[in-house]
């Protein structure tokens, strides 16, 4: 309590200062309650730290379509209230009353963009400072996959049915790029070997490229490819996807229906979904003899926690080399005794 005293107050921890501590503290501790410690009261509300923010992304050319309704959806509640009421308790009944119904890693993008606000709103507003952000745990277990015949088959049938998205799946299978980094490509992300990938990274900024392989098929398609004007995936009817979100309700209507007719499909969660051909990229990419170090450059992902989901993929080399490193010191073993007899 002493050291409580002295670090809050700046008074000496001894009797005749104890009384003048005890409320020079609780004063503090009201006007930071209130938002006046400091000499400044905070009267702005979250709308106000919401358009600096938006200010400032505009600045960066970071503020993307999807982002910015992500930001409107928050300021629909949020928009009137101050800064100052803005306190961790508050936060929290609003995620368990307002988005019970929504999976822990959704609300946590969600959360992270208000968590960005708020800091911003604290680096630019005199006597701010933003509460915590209690984030959900979120177990991402989720390995659902096409293995290599279902893969084949799924793309054999997309040929047959839906041939106009034949070369997304394709594409989306045998790269593993993202919805987004596909609906992005021309042609001269097409060269004779390799898919050139570009991406922003979201920590530090820079461009990223990366160079994916081909495979046989993909290998074919690229010259198509290379003989387009514009993005080279578009909708049924030959313009651009409007957004990403359209293109992917489109692409799973039909990857459900394909998954369906071939009897590969599950249920509920466990759906195949867009993003799950990212993971049979993975996942055969793996099989086929890559580490982790290989998939996090293919993959193209920023920290290597992120490649270690797919850690799973990769089992039976670790187990086979060490078998060979005990099979090669038996022979040694074996080696020096015959020597000693």
């Amino acid at each position: 309590m002493g050291q409580r005293v002295r670090q809050s107050t700046r008074l000496p921890d001894t009797p005749q200062y104890k009384s003048l501590a005890e409320k020079t503290r609780m004063a503090i501790e009201m006007g930071i309650i209130e938002g006046t410690h400091g000499g400044k009261q905070v009267t702005e509300t979250f709308g106000d730290a919401l358009e600096l923010y938006r200010q400032w992304k505009q600045l960066e050319k970071r503020l993307t379509p999807k982002q910015d309704r992500k930001l409107e959806k928050l300021a629909e509640f949020w928009a009137d209230v101050k800064l100052k009421d803005i306190t961790t308790a508050a936060v929290t009944s609003y995620v368990t009353h307002h988005w019970s119904g929504l999976e822990p890693g959704t609300i946590r993008r969600y959360l992270n963009d208000f968590r960005a606000v708020l800091n911003h709103a604290g680096s630019v507003i005199d006597g701010y400072s933003p509460c915590k952000i209690q984030m959900p745990l979120v177990k991402d277990q989720r390995d659902v996959h096409f293995d290599e015949n279902e893969a084949t088959a799924f793309l054999d049938w997309v040929y047959e049915n839906e041939p106009h998205y034949y070369p997304h799946f394709l594409t989306l299978i045998d790269t593993g790029v993202r919805l987004n980094e596909l609906l992005s490509l021309k042609r001269a992300s097409f060269s004779d070997d390799v898919l050139r990938v570009r991406r922003r990274l979201v920590r530090s900024g820079k461009t990223q490229t990366r160079d994916i392989p081909y495979t046989e098929p993909m290998a074919a398609l690229a010259q198509l490819m290379k003989c387009r004007e514009g993005v080279c995936y578009r909708a049924q009817g030959g313009e651009a996807w409007r957004t990403s979100d359209s293109a992917s309700a489109t692409l799973n209507n039909v990857l459900k229906r394909g998954c369906e007719e071939l009897g590969i499909d599950g249920t509920g969660k466990d759906r195949m979904r867009v993003h799950d051909l990212r993971h049979t990229f993975a996942y055969l990419t793996a099989k086929a003899g890559a580490d982790l170090g290989d998939l996090q450059y293919l993959m193209g992902h920023e920290d290597i926690s992120q490649t270690m989901r797919y850690r799973g993929f990769i089992q039976s080399r670790a187990r086979t080399f060490v078998r060979s490193l005990r099979r090669s010191s038996d022979v040694s073993g074996q080696t020096t005794g015959q020597q000693a007899s």
